[in-house]
């Protein structure tokens, strides 16, 4: 740490590794594209709110999202299939 006053909006690291959040659930999801046209989810997309054109069961996935890195996205391509890794917080 530096010696005198804070600068107002500085970050000071702490000592130490950073905690990381472990997922309280995984599964895997076959998700078909019933639609029309390709369907994306993304990495905090919650499964139960995804688009209507994507098929599975929802009910089960509440709270549930693509285990994917921040900010990735999954294509689903008209008529296709996925399998789809799933992590809940």
């Amino acid at each position: 740490m530096r010696p005198g006053k804070p600068v107002p909006g500085e970050l000071v690291p702490g000592e130490g590794a950073t905690p990381v959040a472990s997922p309280s659930g995984r599964a895997q999801v076959t998700v078909r594209n019933g639609g029309r046209f390709p369907a994306y989810l993304g990495s905090h997309c919650d499964l139960a709110r995804a688009s209507s054109s994507l098929e599975f069961d929802r009910v089960p996935l509440r709270g549930a999202r693509p285990d994917l890195p921040a900010g990735a996205t999954i294509r689903i391509a008209a008529g296709e299939t996925a399998q789809i890794d799933v992590i809940w917080d």
